[in-house]
C-alpha cells in the first residue's frame, strides 16, 4: 500500500515529460478552429463603385433648400425615414443664401427648390425654366439691434437694414418703408444674403436691422433684439416651392415630387400634434441652422405653428412681377404666364 501512494505521489503529468507532444496537439487545434473559420459564411460590406454611386445619386430627387422653418419637414422627413418609408430617394443640399440656390437651379444641379416668387422670375427670364408648385407661409421679421433702441418704421431713417437683393426681403423693405412715408433711399440696405451672417451682424450690432425668417428672429428676439413687425398674417406670400420644368414631363421624377411633398405633409401633422419629432426639430435647430447649445430650447419654444404647403397664387406672382418692373429689374416683353403649375396642389 505504502509502494502505491509512493508511485502516485511521484505521478508526473504526461505533458512535462513529453512538452513536443502538447505543443503538437495545440497547433493542430488552431489549424482545426482556422479551418472551420474559414469555412463559415462571412458577413461582407457592400462596396459600391464610383459608377454605381453616380448611378444611384443621379437616380435621387437633388433638393435645394435653406435652414429655415419653412425647409424644416424636409430634413425631418429624411432624417427619420418617412421618405425611406415612402421609397423616396432624396438629397438634400442645405444653403446659406438665395442666390447660391439660384446657382444650383440655373446650373441643373437640383430638381426642385426653395425659393420666393422675385427670384424665381428673375431666374425664368434669364432662361431658367421653372415651375412654381406651391406657396409657403413662413413670413420674416424685421428685426432691430437692441443697441439702437429703434421701436417704429420711421426710426430706420439712415439706418443699416440687411437684406438679399431682388428678392422677398427686399420686396418688404420697400414695401414697409412706402408704408411709413420714408424715401427708401433714406435707407442703406447692404445685402447679406447669408442668413447666418444676417443673423450674427445684427446681434453683434454691426447691422441697425434685418429681415430674418424663422428661426433666426426667435434665436434674435432671445438674444435681446426687438421685433416690430411680422409678415406672416400679410398679403402677398410670395414665398414658394419651385421645381425644373422638365419634372412635368417625366413621371418617375414628377412622382419623386408628390413623395417630396407628402412627407413634409406627414412632418407637419406629426410635429404639430406634439409627437417625438420634436427631438429631431431641435437637432435640427443645432445642426442645420448652427443655432447656440444654450440657445435651442428657447428657441424650440417660440417657433410658430407649422404650416402645409399651399397652391400658389396668380394674384401673387403679379404682385412680385410689378414689383420688380418698378425697380426695372423685368426684360421687355417678358411674361410669366403659366409659370405656375397645378400639377401638385389645387
Amino acid at each position: 500500500m505504502k509502494s502505491t501512494i509512493k508511485s502516485i505521489n511521484n505521478f508526473e503529468p504526461w505533458y512535462k515529460s513529453h512538452p513536443y507532444l502538447l505543443a503538437a496537439g495545440i497547433l493542430a487545434a488552431v489549424a482545426i478552429l482556422v479551418g472551420v473559420s474559414l469555412s463559415l459564411p462571412r458577413h461582407k460590406e457592400v462596396q459600391i463603385s464610383p459608377k454605381e454611386q453616380a448611378r444611384l445619386d443621379s437616380a435621387a430627387l437633388h433638393v435645394a433648400l435653406m435652414p429655415v422653418v419653412d425647409c424644416l419637414p424636409f430634413y425631418i422627413a429624411e432624417k427619420t425615414g418617412v421618405y425611406n418609408r415612402l421609397g423616396l430617394d432624396i438629397r438634400i443640399h442645405t444653403y446659406q443664401a438665395q442666390l447660391d440656390i439660384d446657382t444650383a437651379l440655373a446650373n441643373k444641379r437640383v430638381l426642385f427648390a426653395y425659393s420666393d416668387l422675385a427670384r424665381v422670375i428673375m431666374l425664368q427670364q434669364d432662361s431658367t425654366d421653372l415651375k412654381v408648385i406651391a406657396a409657403i407661409e413662413g413670413g420674416l421679421d424685421l428685426i432691430t439691434a437692441r443697441r439702437g433702441r429703434i421701436r417704429q418704421l420711421d426710426q430706420l431713417k439712415e439706418k443699416m437694414v440687411a437684406v438679399s437683393r431682388h428678392s422677398i426681403t427686399d420686396y418688404w423693405s420697400d414695401r414697409l418703408t412706402d408704408s411709413a412715408q420714408i424715401e427708401r433711399a433714406i435707407i442703406f440696405r447692404p445685402q447679406i444674403n447669408n442668413v447666418r451672417i444676417r443673423t450674427d451682424m445684427l446681434c453683434n450690432g454691426t447691422m441697425d436691422a434685418a429681415f430674418l425668417p424663422e428661426p433666426y428672429a426667435s434665436e434674435a428676439r432671445i438674444r435681446g433684439n426687438k421685433s416690430i413687425l411680422n409678415t406672416r398674417s400679410l398679403n402677398p406670400t410670395l414665398t414658394a416651392f419651385v421645381i425644373q420644368d422638365s419634372v412635368l414631363n417625366d413621371q418617375t421624377r414628377k412622382q419623386q415630387v408628390e413623395k417630396l411633398l407628402e412627407g413634409y405633409t406627414i412632418v407637419v401633422d406629426e410635429i404639430n400634434k406634439n409627437t417625438a419629432m420634436q427631438d429631431s426639430l431641435r437637432s435640427f435647430l443645432h445642426s442645420v441652422c448652427l443655432a447656440p447649445d444654450s440657445l435651442v430650447n428657447s428657441i424650440y419654444n417660440q417657433l410658430p405653428k407649422l404650416k402645409k404647403p399651399l397652391a400658389a397664387k396668380e394674384a401673387d406672382l403679379e404682385v412680385a412681377l410689378q414689383w420688380l418692373k418698378g425697380r426695372n429689374q423685368v426684360k421687355k416683353g417678358f411674361s410669366s404666364d403659366s409659370l405656375i403649375t397645378t400639377a401638385f396642389i389645387k
